[in-house]
């Protein structure tokens, strides 16, 4: 393909030179062959360029300089052209690749400390997020192994954090296997027809604790068609984008879940009064380890949103995400209505 380019330049400037050969000068437009031979090294490359110079010599000879139509050449000047013509193809063709080497060594190491910042954040927000509910545990286990006569009111509490944190850091630990599992496309997805309302009913029940001290309301109308998902990884992703709700919300701690049929899919919306999504990083959130810039202790891993991404896609699905009006965020899915074959797999 390029070398065909580099050719449909010649013909270009060929066609200009026979309808202006009586008014400009051979040697000018030699000058024209050099420049198709110049753009085709720093555009295609060294080969595509000393094609253009030897083609550029021949047609230049063939067509313009006397004898014309003939490869004899009756004047000795013109050899100093042609072998003009092929040394700029060379020599421009080694420059444009050495340059173009550069610039992709300069980019691979661009990208390189890119993905060593990104791996660095991840790993000390990962070993943080990891530090955290394993020192709870540690610390309450301590304390209840410590002092076997500790009052049972305190007991309790105690195993009641050990509980939370281990249920955090299974949160934390089910997101990276995921994320494992989308990167390398092993995520199974079985599909099955599932009720709308019991989707958002069980997320809803799993959440009930988290949920405490909230106001939720949802809003599903009545016949709305059954979709066709993988239950329990559809119910991770509502957990995890109302666990997101709950981890950002403010003062207003209002949560609203609507439904509605969207041709063949149904939208759900889960929407909060908390302090919203940076207009710059609503189409970033949902990639792997991107965490959007919050106040001390607003931090997450950048894990949640990526895989509810992968797995809503795994779906044939979508997800996005928008501020609301007056604060707060929205996340929009769409998710395939239930076509009514009971073998549907992905």
């Amino acid at each position: 393909m390029n070398y065909l380019k580099s050719i449909l330049l010649i013909i270009i400037v060929s066609l200009f030179g026979s309808l202006f050969q009586h008014t400009i000068a051979l040697t000018n437009l030699a000058m024209l062959y050099i420049l198709v031979v110049v753009i085709t090294a720093i555009r295609w490359g060294r080969r595509p360029a000393l094609a253009a110079a030897v083609l550029s010599v021949l047609v230049f000879d063939f067509f313009f300089v006397p004898p014309r139509y003939s490869l004899t050449v009756a004047h000795a000047q013109y050899l100093i052209t042609f072998a003009t013509l092929f040394t700029v193809g060379l020599v421009i063709s080694s420059l444009a690749l050495k340059a173009k080497e550069r610039a992709e060594a300069a980019s691979q190491a661009r990208l390189l400390k890119e993905a060593e910042k990104l791996q660095t954040a991840f790993l000390n927000s990962v070993s943080h997020d990891l530090r955290t509910p394993l020192a709870a545990i540690s610390g309450s286990l301590s304390s209840l192994l410590q002092d076997p006569g500790i009052a049972e009111a305190e007991r309790n509490s105690l195993l009641e954090t050990a509980a939370e944190e281990a249920e955090k850091l299974n949160q934390l630990v089910g997101d990276l296997l995921d994320m494992a599992r989308v990167e390398a496309g092993a995520l199974k997805v079985f599909r099955k027809p599932v009720d709308v309302e019991d989707l958002i009913g069980t997320a809803l029940g799993r959440m009930e604790k988290a949920l405490h001290g909230f106001q939720v309301s949802t809003a599903l109308p009545d016949g709305l068609p059954e979709v066709d998902i993988d239950f329990p990884l559809m119910l991770r992703v509502m957990a995890n984008i109302i666990d997101n709700a709950v981890k950002y919300s403010s003062e207003d701690k209002q949560i609203e879940i609507a439904a509605r049929r969207e041709g063949q899919f149904v939208g759900i919306e889960i929407s909060d009064r908390g302090i919203g999504i940076p207009p710059t990083d609503l189409e970033q959130v949902f990639r792997k380890f991107h965490r959007v810039r919050r106040p001390p202790g607003w931090e997450g891993t950048g894990l949640g949103l990526s895989v509810c991404k992968g797995i809503i896609e795994a779906h044939g699905g979508t997800i996005r995400a928008e501020n609301r009006a007056g604060g707060g965020t929205v996340i929009k899915l769409k998710l395939s209505v239930f076509s009514g074959d009971p073998h549907a797999q992905g």
